[in-house]
């Protein structure tokens, strides 16, 4: 008993002492510093009874549209655990690849107090509802330990441990990993770091992105959706060699421009992050209803391209199948020699469900190309004929 005391009382003070960093940035896994590290470690170490029963969900490694392979879990715990009472609990995972050294990241999640109508006279002990935490993180091929563990403000502990290997399916054998192997990468700020330019020798780019949700039924963005984009264009920029970037991000429904950045560099990659954060593609103004079917913006966006002083190398439009069909005519479009060529991203969740839309109506106006993207794999090989296109021009 005095063993198990001594225990609780480490563990809240491990809680305290490294509590306040971590709750502050919510839902994110960070990497502990060296002095966390040593708090910690030897609570993964010591043998520790499972007091808080929660579940852990294993995530199996899968490949993202950044070209990197990532995995993760999600914690399942019983809402009477808590007692209805507001309660911070923090995760923590142990990666360790094989052969190498551990890596050890860290999230708090603030459990609010449970609202007077969820009581209703029930003893918050006996609460069935589940609530959910999750942590991912990105790897490189190789075998892995993974191991979490989670703590409560009350000092109880959850741990679990399992193996992966992560290994590129028959589909993705040729495609251009961003990770080395057996190395593990948070998916913080870090992430989402815009690789340079090659200033002597890269071309000049312009990235047209539609904001639009993956699902053409679904009324907004959402996490899923906005990481799906930003994605997609971290795998463009680390694989072409640009000089420059102007990116330019729309809503096709709303029929607005939402985001502009040129030059596009590492603080636009996180203002361009929140931009996506704050649309609501649910709210479309009337006029924008009564416009929808008309060509007349995308024919806009494409013009001020097409006449620009000093023009893109090439013109990038990127996006999910749109739900909105408007024909472009050729005639509205200000073509002259030297004008760039575009290319169409056109991203199709779902085998079958791909039908013509407006951007590839308007790149086919311009002589431009579709690729039609159902999967990472897809994307890479889709970047590689373009680059081999523009060498050819």
């Amino acid at each position: 008993m005095a063993a198990l005391a001594v225990r609780r009382i480490s563990i809240l003070l491990w809680f305290a002492s490294l509590c306040p960093a971590l709750v502050v940035s919510a839902a994110a896994q960070l990497p502990l510093n060296s002095a966390d590290i040593a708090k910690i470690t030897p609570a993964f170490d010591a043998p520790a009874p499972n007091s808080l029963k929660c579940y852990v969900e294993k995530w199996k490694p899968f490949l993202d549209f950044a070209l990197r392979f990532q995995t993760g879990y999600l914690l399942h715990c019983r809402l009477g655990l808590f007692e209805g009472k507001k309660v911070t609990v923090i995760t923590y995972l142990r990666i360790t690849p094989e052969g190498k050294s551990p890596t050890l990241l860290g999230s708090g999640f603030s459990l609010p107090e449970i609202t007077p109508d969820m009581r209703a006279g029930t003893n918050p002990m006996n609460l069935k509802q589940e609530i959910e935490m999750s942590g991912i993180f990105s790897v490189g091929t190789g075998d892995y330990s993974v191991e979490v563990l989670v703590l409560d403000d009350r000092g109880r502990s959850c741990r679990r441990h399992w193996k992966i290997r992560v290994a590129p399916t028959r589909s993705q054998r040729r495609v251009h990993l961003v990770m080395p192997p057996l190395t593990v990468q948070p998916l913080d700020r870090k992430a989402w770091k815009a690789p340079p330019s090659q200033r002597g020798g890269g071309i000049r780019l312009t990235v047209l992105l539609d904001a639009a949700p993956v699902n053409p039924y679904q009324s907004h963005l959402r996490a899923w959706d906005r990481t799906f984009l930003l994605e997609c264009i971290y795998s463009l920029l680390r694989q072409l060699p640009y000089k420059s970037v102007r990116l330019v991000a729309f809503n096709l429904d709303q029929q607005r421009e939402i985001f502009r950045r040129e030059p596009f560099d590492d603080a636009a990659f996180l203002d361009l992050s929140r931009a996506l954060r704050e649309i609501e593609t649910a709210t479309v103004s009337v006029r924008a209803l009564k416009n929808r079917n008309s060509p007349e913006f995308l024919t806009n966006l494409a013009n001020q391209e097409l006449t620009a002083v000093d023009p893109s190398d090439a013109v990038i439009l990127l996006g999910p199948n749109s739900r909105i069909d408007a024909n472009t005519r050729p005639e509205l479009l200000t073509r002259k020699p030297g004008s760039p060529p575009f290319f169409y991203f056109e991203y199709i969740p779902w085998a079958g469900s791909a039908f013509p839309d407006s951007i590839q109506d308007l790149t086919k106006a311009l002589d431009g190309k579709t690729f039609q993207i159902h999967s990472p794999a897809e994307l890479d090989q889709a970047i590689q004929k373009m680059l081999t296109q523009l060498k050819q021009e």
